[in-house]
């Protein structure tokens, strides 16, 4: 495997150059720089004169061209000592980067590799130099090479021998002016250039502005390599073509946008698409009432929304079946209709745990059936406006289970926060929870198996998501939080905060969400504040994917105030609310979630009411399975 193939993203190398001027406070300023930016790796240029050019030239520059005058003159004013590469080199990893550099000569060479950096480039000029490719081959090190001022031809020959011997390394397409026209970049050659070496290749630019470096990342460019300058307009050959710190760090952010649009070749049917496929496509429903026994035909079916059932795409797998019960105009048609052996059982699971089903006011009775411990009850902003708590011992019987309501996320179709200090979002996000504490109340005293003395427990989302990415004052917002939560009457229910997703869907959309991701500062706020909470394996799944940590350092870090379990799988930071096992949620993490959080839990899965609740049968008998296998293995290991 090659050292650039294990890259698990584009490598981007801020280059030094001379730009530094032969002042080493002013590369110490630039390597810090480029860290703030996000730069993964530094690079320096080591010349040693003497080794590089004749004497006669070094003697006396007025017997070269023009070019060779002007650039040894640069080269001598931007010199830097040995002694201060290495203190270049200790502050770069002392700023988490990597570290490496580009050799003119032999003595340059023997130098970095006394510096014991972790690969070479290799400039354009030296691309056709052999015996300088067959010194640095020597150091069984992986090298990067740039191809600009060289033929094709030339390029396929140096393929060859590094081929020949072996060697670990990766190309960058370049054009070698300063600045380059953009007319001349012809970017497509790197895709050559990937087809000659049959390796990763990037893209080393020397343009004005960034455009082209994010068009190649765009056309599969694994390493990025761009000049770093503190000024733009200095004097010198290489300040022109560079980037100043600021655009640094917005090239490296949109890259990282790009790898993430870019992902991967399989379609992924995300949730935003969902909900908007429920909202907007169609599914099959009885063009009219139809009786036991009769044939269908294309005339007794058609497609209307919202896609809450079989989708078109199966209509011919219904056409001449007879049906075995009656149907009424516009009720959905299921494969129950025309086959009575289906496995449409639900309920019985052997979990040892308090399991429960998620439903809306107008349908959980419709899963009673299943014998569930727990019901939870997910409310829209219109149950609010619509529940006259007078009604509810006309409406609803009494009930052996356990109650959780989960409060809306919007009110009024605007998305309630409550980390925020802004009366016009803070007045109706209180109102919504005020009302939802109102109907808990009401319909817990409906629920005989409530355990929690405060009363029924009532989920709510924090808020703090906006429609861009934006940097926040995070104290503040936990302070409103808490102080928005404490200023309610939560007399006889027990309010819990669940955590979020890094990136949620709102309004068929993705959005940026500022708090309550991190297991850190969501036990601190639990602590500071005194609330407990609702945990989301799904949305924690996300959230250690965005901020690189564990599933196993998250769960610890809040289960003690974990009051109530919302179960699901997730994928990369945006797919929440998978079936069980169909995500990145291994069986071991998720049994450690369910021995470190003793409380109740649901199946959340996306859409899972859908189909008689197929989702949530499915995610259910997974758990059960789970349970099953785990506590076989206990008992086995306990003889």
């Amino acid at each position: 495997m090659s050292w650039f193939d294990e890259l698990d993203k584009v490598f981007v190398i801020a280059e030094l150059g001379i730009n530094h001027n032969g002042e080493l406070s002013e590369a110490l300023q630039l390597v810090r720089k480029a860290g703030e930016a996000g730069v993964d790796a530094i690079k320096i240029q080591v010349r040693d004169l003497d080794a590089l050019y004749t004497k006669e030239v070094l003697d006396d520059p007025l017997l070269a061209e023009h070019g060779t005058q002007y650039l040894l003159e640069e080269l001598r004013k931007a010199h830097l000592s040995h002694a201060d590469f290495r203190e270049l080199k200790r502050v770069t990893e002392e700023e988490g980067m990597l570290f490496f550099g580009t050799p003119f000569d032999a003595p340059s060479i023997d130098f970095l590799e006394g510096l014991d950096v972790p690969l070479y480039k290799v400039g354009s000029p030296d691309l056709t130099n052999l015996p300088l490719l067959s010194l640095l081959l020597e150091r069984k090190k992986p090298i990067l090479l740039s191809t600009g001022m060289a033929e094709e031809e030339e390029i396929q020959q140096v393929i060859d021998f590094l081929d020949e011997h072996g060697a670990d390394y990766s190309m960058l397409h370049c054009n070698s002016t300063y600045p380059s026209s953009i007319s001349d970049l012809n970017l497509r050659f790197m895709d050559r250039l990937a087809e000659m070496t049959g390796r990763c290749v990037g893209y080393s630019g020397h343009e004005r502005g960034f455009v082209p470096s994010l068009a190649c990342v765009a056309r599969g460019a694994r390493i990025i390599e761009r000049h770093i300058t503190m000024d733009r307009n200095a004097i010198g050959t290489d300040h022109s073509s560079s980037l100043d710190p600021s655009e640094f760090a917005e090239m490296i952010r949109q890259i990282r946008e790009i790898e993430s649009a870019l992902g991967g070749s399989r379609r992924v049917f995300n949730q935003g698409e969902q909900v908007n496929r429920i909202a907007l496509a169609k599914s099959l429903v009885a063009a009219q009432d139809l009786s036991k026994g009769t044939i269908l035909n294309s005339s007794h079916l058609v497609s209307k929304t919202p896609a809450r059932g079989v989708s078109p795409l199966k209509l011919n797998e219904f056409i001449g079946k007879p049906i075995t019960k009656d149907i009424k105009a516009d009720e959905y048609i299921r494969f129950e209709h025309i086959d009575d052996h289906l496995d449409t059982g639900r309920g019985g699971y052997e979990i040892n745990k308090q399991w429960g089903i998620v439903g809306r006011l107008n349908d959980f009775e419709d899963f009673l059936e299943w014998k569930p411990k727990v019901v939870e009850v997910h409310l829209t902003w219109r149950d609010l406006v619509d529940f006259d708590p007078s009604s509810v011992a006309e409406r609803y019987s009494d009930y052996a289970q356990d109650l959780v309501v989960h409060a809306p996320e919007y009110y009024q179709d605007e998305l309630i926060d409550f980390t925020t200090r802004d009366s016009k979002i803070l007045d109706y996000s209180l109102e919504m929870l005020s009302r939802t504490f109102d109907l808990a109340r009401s319909l817990g005293s409906h629920f005989k198996g409530i355990t929690d003395s405060r009363g029924p427990r009532v989920v709510i989302h924090p808020g703090g998501h906006f429609e861009a990415r934006k940097e926040t004052n995070r104290a503040d917002q936990y302070r409103a939080l808490g102080d928005n939560l404490n200023s309610m009457n939560s007399d006889g229910v027990h309010p819990l905060v669940e955590n979020m997703p890094p990136l949620p869907w709102y309004f068929g959309g993705q959005w940026f969400q500022t708090v309550f991701t991190d297991p850190g500062e969501i036990r601190q706020f639990s602590e500071d504040f005194g609330f407990d909470l609702c945990y989301d394996t799904s949305h924690a799944l996300l959230a250690c994917n965005y901020h690189g940590i564990t599933l196993s350092d998250f769960t610890r870090s809040v289960a003690s105030h974990s009051k109530h379990l919302h179960i699901a799988d997730g994928a990369g930071m945006t797919q929440e609310g998978l079936q069980i096992g169909d995500g990145e949620i291994d069986p071991e993490h998720l049994f450690e979630v369910f021995q470190n959080v003793d409380s109740g839990f649901v199946a959340e899965i996306w859409q899972g009411h859908l189909n008689s609740g197929e989702g949530f049968h499915k995610a259910l008998k997974q758990v059960e399975a789970l349970m099953k296998g785990k506590m076989a293995t206990v008992a086995s290991c306990s003889h």
